[in-house]
Formats: structure tokens, sequence, C-alpha cells
């Protein structure tokens, strides 16, 4: 994948950001005729992507019940339903890639951590199950006897995942290429602006003509353009030593929690625990910085928690910088003032399932094709 000199002075498709929702983008749009550019001002899959622990699972950090409550029950659910599908979608495009990019089906299971929530992860499990959502509510004893987690209960469900995201990335983004898409890393758009029929995208090597720019930039999009859509926070990391023997819970479900700001923890392919959470608001890289050592120590007393037989060592640490919408949906469509310039924008827990839907999205819209689904994550929904 190497980067050409210069890019082509024009193109169907821009998309600014070689993240996995951009590469997830590019390789819808590459695979369907459109002639596409990737631009980043890094090196690919280096930003946020690299930062995820990839915890694939539908759920939204709004539950469907208070989802509900802000939307309606019709687009809740839809939301919901889009999200459990993006799973099916993104095993797919894993199971068509070389080496399936370290993608594997496994349950999700969110523990109810007061006793309190117990209650509340049961009626959300039951309204789920009207709507025809996988899910399924467990005691206490049902989940320390199938994981040995403590807890107060659980809501269970089966359709969830986990998958290396730099390797996701740079495999679409070679696939995309291979179809003859133009990849300029560490080249950043310098501007975007309205010409005759289209937009003219700024870079250092040169201007580049496009029918349609897509911003797969996450939270760096620019403050005056994310004003007042979204939240910034720091989210913080550890993955442990290789452990011989991982108890009951031998790391086969995903997990996280009912707590705010919540933990979540997945084991790695050479049985690794890797935890996260301990989310502050996002200041500045010297800020998240400064707090490391005391939100390693909270990871580690979490997974002393959930797994008081394991001695673990911890072998790394990192921080990574997500933005939180009020809804707990993605952005995901046009800019009011500007039709041609296409939002998909992945904020929250679950930015790439909701990279696989604004794919889908994004792709219909470049193509002419009637999406409905894209009244969901407009950008004016919560203005």
């Amino acid at each position: 994948m190497g980067t050409p000199a210069t890019p082509p002075p024009s193109c169907d498709v821009v998309v600014i950001g070689a993240g996995v929702t951009g590469a997830l983008v590019a390789d819808a749009l590459s695979g369907a005729g459109p002639s596409v550019v990737v631009l980043d001002r890094r090196a690919p899959a280096c930003g946020s992507t690299a930062a995820s622990t990839s915890l694939l699972s539908y759920e939204i950090d709004v539950g469907l019940s208070e989802l509900i409550g802000m939307i309606g029950e019709e687009r809740a659910v839809r939301a919901y339903r889009l999200s459990q599908g993006a799973i099916g979608a993104l095993a797919t495009i894993a199971e068509s890639l070389p080496d399936r990019c370290g993608f594997a089906r496994c349950p999700s299971v969110c523990l109810a951590t007061q006793r309190r929530h117990a209650r509340d992860l049961e009626q959300e499990a039951g309204l789920r199950q009207q709507h025809g959502l996988d899910a399924e509510y467990w005691s206490a004893s049902q989940v320390e006897q199938a994981y040995g987690f403590p807890s107060h209960g659980a809501l269970r469900t089966g359709v969830a995942g986990v998958i290396d995201p730099v390797r996701l990335t740079r495999a679409l983004l070679a696939r995309a290429v291979d179809r003859g898409a133009v990849l300029l890393s560490r080249t950043p758009a310098r501007d975007v602006r309205q010409d005759r029929g289209g937009l003219v995208v700024t870079t250092d090597r040169g201007d580049i003509r496009a029918r349609w720019v897509v911003y797969a930039m996450g939270y760096e999009m620019p403050a005056s353009l994310r004003a007042g859509m979204v939240a910034l926070h720091t989210t913080y990391a550890l993955v442990t030593e290789p452990v011989a023997d991982l108890g009951p819970w031998g790391g086969n479900c995903i997990v996280w929690e009912t707590s705010r700001p919540y933990s979540y923890m997945r084991a790695t392919d050479d049985r690794r625990v890797m935890i996260g959470g301990a989310d502050t608001p996002f200041k500045d890289a010297a800020w998240r910085d400064r707090l490391m050592p005391g939100r390693t120590r909270r990871l580690e007393k979490r997974i002393e928690k959930w797994l008081p037989d394991l001695t673990t060592q911890t072998a790394f640490v990192w921080a990574g910088t997500f933005g939180e919408t009020r809804d707990g949906l993605p952005y995901i469509g046009p800019m009011p003032d500007c039709p041609q310039a296409l939002y998909a924008l992945g904020y929250g827990a679950n930015g790439i399932t909701f990279g696989a839907i604004a794919a889908k999205i994004v792709s219909d819209l470049c193509l002419g094709r009637r999406n409905d689904d894209a009244e969901l994550f407009r950008l004016d929904r919560t203005r």
C-alpha cells in the first residue's frame, strides 16, 4: 500500500480518515464501482483504531428501554436491530479476508454491579425479547456457575464477538487498493470547499476534485463541525501477560457491567486478559497521561474482582479518546448545508459496529440508492 507522490486530480469519493470506519467505507465503495481516494494525516489505523479493545457487541450505550423514551419505540428498536445485524455483517466481511483478522464469535455478558441493577437488566432482556432481539436474563448463580463472575445477575446475548481492528483496517484498505482505490497516508486534508458540481479537497500533495467527501475522522473532526454533537472522553486499557489458566471464564465471553463509567473485558488469542474503562472527560493529552497510573490501578482492581482466583501481571497500558452522543447513536449522513459531504462517525462504545452500519448507508447514498435507515442517524436529530 505505497503512497503515490501525487493524488489523482479527481475521483468519485474522497474518504477522510484511514481508521476502521474509513476502511469499511472504502471497501464497500470500491467493491461497488466508484473511484475512491482515502486520506489520513497518519499511517492507516494509527488513531483511535489502534487503541480499540474491539469488543463487538450490538449493545448501545443507551439501553433499549431508555432509547425508546428518547426517540420512540419504532426508531429505537430499528437502531438496535441494525446494531445486531452489524455483527453478522462484520462476520461476513472478516470471513472474506485471508486470515479473518482475529474475528471470533462469542457471547456478551453485562453484569449487574449493584443489586438494584438486576431488575433493570431483567426488564431490559424481556423488552428485547419482545422485539426479536437476542437477549436473556441470567441470575447471579447462573453467571457464577457458567463463568465464575461475582454479580447480582446479568444480561446475556449470544450475538457478539471480537476482532483485531488494526489487521481488519489494513486488510480492508489493501483490498480497496487492489480494486483501484488510492491510499494517501500522512496526507492531511487541509481544506474542503464546494465548487461547480462537486467538492475540492486541498492537500499538501495537490487538490482532488470529488463528487462526494466522507468524513470518517471520529473525534478528530474539527471542533467547529462537531460542536454540540459529541462529548469527548478518554478511556484507559491494559493487557496482561499470558495466563496459563483463565479459570471458569476461560475467555469464552466478552464482559462489561452496569456501573458508569463501566469496565469491559475480553481475552486475546494468546490468553491475555484485556480490560478497559475508568473513563474520564477528555481535556488534553498531558492530563490524560497524568491519570494513567491511577486509572491503570483501577483496571487491575477490576480484574481482581471479576477474576479473584487469577494472578495476573500487567504487560501494556494505553489510552484512547472517543466521542459520546446524547442518545448513544452515531452520526451518519449528509451535512445539512452541503449534501455531498457525508459523516461516518461511529461515536460511542461500538465504533466498529457503527462503522459497518455507516459503510452501508454511505455507499447507498453515494450510489444514489435509497436508504431509509439514514434518517435514524441524521446530524440534526438531537439539536
